[in-house]
């Protein structure tokens, strides 16, 4: 009788782990969305900070309903494909997971590895639908290029995961080109025809520098959220062979390696407005820079407990708060300009 009890409960236990093919969707949907939120926030800055190109003229709040509307797919397609991506990284490091003892759905065993696949599949090529609905080349080869990075991110044969700075770059690059993403109705025209109005581009040339200007703030940001993550992660990137920033030149230098990342945001700034005051303004360079502060000061504290893997891995959940922090001063910053023109 007690074989067949602890029959029995196996079975129950094994049946509540596993889910539905809907349940398992969603289950990882909910796992990683608020990452995939964070990077299409970077999409949402990206269509408002090159605003500033076009030239002033009346009726300013047509067209940024227009930029906002016509771009709406892209933020779809960012936070769909990211999510996916993370899911996929995710299913390659299921054991690494299981091993440092993170409750996510597929070390868990609350989805299948077919599942997950499943799960990749559709919302990376749902994702890329909704960049070719655009009739946008430039959308069409960064929403690739996205792709692209998060696939060989995570490939065995190619795992930039595993390589030294490659693997915190190829972060910062993807979050860059989710801003560009969004600044790519710039890209491929002089001006935009609002309610019979011609709104013209004041320069050739320049949506792509000041949109370089955010992109880069954004990379900037990511680059030190995934250094904090990875110093939670020293003991299991060491176990399995990967050569992470942390692992390499030591927490301690590392997080002074991230201050020093923030210092130069603020210096980018400075410049980034010297060289175009009449296309960025004066308030997005200030609130970026604070946001910069911030981040150093949050870093410098880390020092007294590098140490503590569990107070590094609750400071990076928190972290997200830096990017929400970033793109909502990019996007305020750009809405003053707009509105002061």
């Amino acid at each position: 009788m007690e074989i067949i009890s602890n029959l029995t409960n196996g079975f129950k236990c094994k049946e509540k782990r596993q889910s539905s093919f809907v349940t398992s969707q969603l289950l990882l949907l909910r796992s990683r969305r608020k990452w995939g939120i964070m990077y299409m926030l970077a999409t949402v800055s990206g269509i408002f900070v090159p605003m500033g190109v076009f030239t002033p003229i009346v009726g300013q709040g047509d067209l940024i309903l227009t930029i906002v509307i016509k771009n709406t797919p892209l933020l779809a397609s960012t936070f769909l494909i990211i999510t996916g991506m993370y899911v996929l990284n995710d299913l390659v490091d299921a054991d690494l997971d299981r091993s440092s003892r993170k409750k996510r759905p597929i070390p868990s065993g609350q989805v299948t590895e077919a599942q997950a696949w499943i799960f990749v599949i559709v919302t990376n090529v749902a994702g890329i639908s909704l960049a070719l609905i655009t009739c946008n080349p430039y959308s069409t080869t960064i929403t690739l290029s996205i792709t692209g990075i998060g696939l060989m991110y995570s490939a065995p044969k190619i795992c930039l995961k595993d390589r030294f700075v490659v693997k915190t770059g190829s972060i910062a690059a993807a979050s860059m080109l989710c801003f560009l993403l969004g600044s790519s109705y710039t890209f491929n025209s002089t001006g935009m025809i609002v309610h019979g109005f011609k709104y013209h581009i004041s320069q050739i040339g320049l949506p792509i520098l000041v949109s370089s200007y955010g992109a880069l703030m954004s990379g900037c940001i990511i680059f030190i959220t995934s250094l904090l993550n990875d110093l939670g992660d020293v003991e299991g990137d060491t176990a399995f062979g990967r050569r992470t920033i942390p692992s390499v030149i030591g927490p301690k230098n590392t997080v002074k390696l991230t201050i020093i990342i923030a210092t130069a945001m603020i210096f980018t700034c400075m410049i980034s407005f010297c060289l175009l005051p009449y296309q960025i303004g004066l308030i997005s360079p200030i609130s970026v820079s604070l946001v910069a502060v911030f981040s150093a000061i949050k870093m410098t504290r880390l020092l007294n407990h590098l140490n503590d893997c569990d107070f590094i891995r609750y400071q990076h959940k928190r972290s997200i708060r830096w990017h929400l922090m970033l793109q909502s001063a990019l996007i305020v910053g750009s809405l003053f300009f707009c509105a002061a023109l």
